[in-house]
């Protein structure tokens, strides 16, 4: 989307949002705040078109079926997985599962490589479960 006049940004989703978040495609890019918030929007608009829009910022996600992407920021992971379990009925309110994959992208804003083993959404509220790469 070239265009930001069909936006729409809302915060913690409802069911009724989200008509407006999918509109051709199910695809969603948000940020996970530290007070357990989720700001959410059309997945067509880069994070970086919506910036300008927010008064604060936090962990960077897009929603692609079953795909969960976060870019890391140089947050901790600990933080990460905690504000993930935070946004469990925000996520379940746009329709992604349990059984979705999550992706950690480090490059994007960092610059560094890391790798993860296979992450599944539910793993993380696992007992002992450590969002973190394999090599941490």
């Amino acid at each position: 989307m070239s265009n930001l006049d069909d936006l729409f940004i809302c915060t913690n989703p409802t069911r009724r949002d989200v008509k407006n978040i999918f509109r051709s495609e199910k695809y969603a890019r948000g940020i996970l705040l530290k007070n357990g918030d989720m700001i959410v929007w059309n997945g067509d608009v880069m994070h970086s078109k919506v910036l300008p829009f927010l008064t604060e910022t936090g962990i960077h996600f897009s929603v692609f079926g079953d795909k969960l992407e976060v870019c890391w920021q140089f947050e901790s992971w600990t933080e990460i997985q905690k504000r993930l379990k935070e946004a469990k009925p925000y996520l379940e309110v746009l329709g992604y599962p349990e059984e979705g994959k999550i992706v950690i992208d480090t490059v994007f804003y960092t610059h560094k490589k890391y790798a993860f083993p296979d992450i599944k959404y539910k793993d993380i509220w696992e007992e002992g479960y450590e969002l973190k790469p394999i090599d941490a």
